[in-house]
């Protein structure tokens, strides 16, 4: 099978390129021109990659028409909640504009792919209680926003055209070779700046009181790959738990896993405008209609994260 993802060189588009090479299918990716390749480099003799601008139509459009997938996994987007404050523009050029191109493209090919809208728990926006893919979303971020706008383009789609969208709101992803833009891998960055010297023995955060669900990036990409293939079209599925971890607890743990000696100051720069307290996920639809299982514990996604920090610093 010939899969197109986009966004290959990110953080779990990479882990997912990898799981689908390990199945035999011939695997394109999309990357953008300068785009960062480390988090590949294992497997980019094994792939074929396409530079392509998202917000730019003729660009996607002739990107499809070269490659015509039978699946895509839509990964590609500005998917930083924080960057999205200061950069509101390219969130929504990047994430919402792309997908409409990409839509565009892939509804007018000979065979239409099946196609997989990774969404996110964002859309949920502040919502302490218990959340599914029947919660009403409310987004109160750029990210939620432009995330929630992809969905519904998802479900139109599907409605007027009748392509094969499936979409997927997963809870936080973490692993080995998370951004540093996000709290448990800054965190986890730091303590090896500081076992390695670079820095005094101080870590900074943002706000510890917040809770949230998360898993292991190996456990998400098994969950999208159950999703797309269950061919359960214009259906949402939510992959998460209703275990959320206090974000001072998250850090104890990865402090646990080091031997260094340090303090925890608030650095107001990693204060958000807007944050939820707490988020819960219900997967049952996903347990009961995909099968799939959180099998990876956080210690060994914390351990993981810190391996690869260690190998990049």
């Amino acid at each position: 099978m010939k899969i197109l993802v986009t966004g290959v060189n990110g953080f779990a588009a990479s882990w997912l390129a990898k799981k689908l090479i390990d199945n035999g299918d011939e695997i394109h990716g999309t990357i953008r021109i300068r785009s960062d390749l480390h988090r590949i480099k294992d497997i980019k003799d094994k792939l074929k990659l396409h530079s392509v601008e998202l917000s730019d139509s003729i660009s996607v459009s002739n990107v499809l028409q070269e490659v015509k997938p039978d699946q895509i996994y839509h990964l590609a987007a500005q998917s930083y909640v924080k960057s999205s404050w200061d950069a509101p523009i390219e969130t929504y050029l990047t994430t919402t504009i792309g997908t409409v191109n990409l839509l565009e493209a892939a509804r007018k090919l000979e065979k239409v792919p099946e196609i997989l809208m990774v969404s996110s728990s964002e859309v949920y926006g502040h919502n302490d209680n218990l959340m599914d893919e029947k919660t009403s979303p409310v987004p109160s971020t750029h990210y939620g926003i432009a995330k929630y706008t992809q969905d519904l383009m998802g479900s139109m789609y599907w409605d007027a055209y009748r392509m094969p969208i499936v979409i997927t709101r997963a809870f936080n992803i973490t692993g080995w070779g998370r951004g540093d833009m996000f709290a448990d891998s800054s965190f986890a960055k730091q303590i090896v700046e500081i076992e390695k010297g670079l820095r005094e023995p101080v870590i900074y955060h943002g706000n510890l009181d917040s809770a949230r669900v998360f898993i292991d990036v190996e456990d998400a990409m098994i969950g999208y790959i159950l999703a797309l293939n269950s061919k359960r079209w214009g259906e949402v599925f939510c992959l998460g738990n209703d275990e959320p971890v206090k974000i001072k607890d998250l850090l104890d743990v990865l402090i646990s896993l080091s031997t260094v000696k340090v303090r925890t100051e608030v650095d107001p720069a990693r204060l958000r405008p807007a944050d939820t307290k707490t988020m819960r996920c219900d997967s049952t639809k996903a347990v009961k209609e995909l099968g799939w299982v959180q099998t990876i514990p956080l210690t060994v996604s914390m351990e993981n994260l810190l391996a690869y920090w260690r190998e990049r610093t």
